[in-house]
């Protein structure tokens, strides 16, 4: 059996995917993966017995790019034969199913239908048309959060959508009792910061939608009230080098620091005392999990997905967008309550290990692709653990 598994970007396969493809290479299905691929070498080290199709999406709407990925996926459908595709992410699920034959299953996650309360109501409306019309091609919709759900009846028939509570999370690697005091007071020394210092941290992507500017302004505010903090922005994007610049200008470089993209996500967890998370989108936001998981009380903002992680007043304090005086407030409640933290931070965990622990999350998975109808039983080929390029002149 064959599935294919398509998502813009390779990052995305790597964050939140290799699950998913090990669970569907023990029910015995062979892997071809889709994205547009930067690091081959890499992406085959996590998942070695994958075949790999570089496909040139972008997660800019309007690119030529997409126009190309289009035709790419096209002559990848002629080429090979798939029991059924998985896609994730928005361009990149349109445009497979946009390009797929329609004799061919497809299983969509919704990582956060664009269409969403702060979105205008010209872009909430073409957003849902487009689903709307690429639903047609869809058998299986799996969605993250409640408004996701209530807003897909419109897309599909109920009995075609999946509620599952997110990618999941792995809640024994995330655990904060299996990293010693050494390794976070180790980890703080690597990171230069002073052992008594409080620290913050904000996981994603620099863009206009993550809000980082929100949390330097707050920053600003919060150095005057408290002192002994320092918040770490972790991620990269097309905004890094505009915050840094606004970091520096501001005087802010002992209290804000970028750390730029990082691969020792759980080491800067364990040294966090309070995690953030200020979108204006969410669909079920992992990198709020993965702090619960590791007993950090969260603020984040109030909006789909991160009002279903974040229990105001229970395992965080939830914000309005673009509020970084509120911000402020809540990080000054937290930084001088270490009880209300600890208290917090451990009914997170707790949450976790019951909805969103990867396990539970892969069994409930595990249903919706035993459900899916295949129309043409397709039989195992030889395959290349070559990486391709697809051209659309093919």
């Amino acid at each position: 059996m064959k599935c294919l598994i398509v998502t813009t970007l390779e990052r995305q396969v790597l964050l939140f995917l290799v699950p998913h493809i090990q669970l569907l290479q023990e029910m015995g299905y062979q892997i071809t993966i889709a994205t547009s691929i930067e690091d081959s070498d890499l992406l085959q080290e996590k998942l070695p017995n994958v075949s790999l199709q570089h496909i040139s999406f972008s997660r800019k709407i309007q690119s030529v790019s997409n126009v190309h990925a289009f035709f790419q996926i096209k002559s990848l459908f002629r080429l090979e034969s798939f029991d059924f595709v998985h896609v994730h992410s928005p361009i990149a699920s349109f445009v497979t199913r946009l390009a797929a034959p329609s004799t061919i299953p497809i299983v969509y996650t919704a990582h956060g239908f664009h269409f969403n309360e702060n979105g205008s109501k010209f872009s909430n409306q073409v957003f849902f048309l487009a689903e709307k019309f690429a639903g047609k091609k869809t058998q299986r919709l799996i969605v993250m959060n409640q408004e996701d759900y209530q807003k897909a009846q419109g897309i599909l028939d109920s009995g075609n959508i999946h509620f599952i509570h997110g990618i999941g999370v792995d809640s024994n690697y995330y655990n904060p009792k299996n990293i010693s005091q050494i390794d976070r007071v180790n980890m703080k020394q690597s990171l230069g910061i002073v052992q008594n210092k409080l620290v913050i941290t904000h996981l994603a992507e620099f863009n206009e939608n993550k809000r980082q500017m929100d949390i330097v302004n707050a920053a600003e505010q919060l150095k005057e009230v408290y002192e002994d903090f320092i918040i770490l922005l972790v991620g990269d994007g097309e905004l890094l080098d505009d915050i840094k610049r606004e970091i520096a200008q501001r005087g802010l470089t002992e209290y804000v620091r970028c750390l730029g993209f990082r691969q020792d996500i759980r080491a800067i967890l364990s040294i966090t005392d309070v995690g953030l998370l200020v979108s204006l989108r969410e669909g079920l936001p992992k990198s709020v999990m993965e702090m619960m998981a590791m007993e950090i009380p969260i603020v984040a903002t109030d909006i789909r997905g991160n009002k279903e992680l974040v229990l105001d007043g229970v395992n965080g304090l939830r914000i309005p967008i673009k509020s970084p005086h509120k911000l402020m407030n809540a990080l000054s409640i937290l930084l001088n309550q270490q009880d209300l933290r600890e208290e917090m931070g451990a009914h997170g965990r707790r949450e976790v290990l019951a909805k969103y622990d990867v396990k539970v999350i892969l069994e409930k998975t595990r249903i919706v692709y035993e459900s899916i109808q295949v129309n043409k039983p397709i039989k195992s080929g030889i395959r290349t653990e070559k990486i391709k390029t697809i051209n659309h002149t093919d």
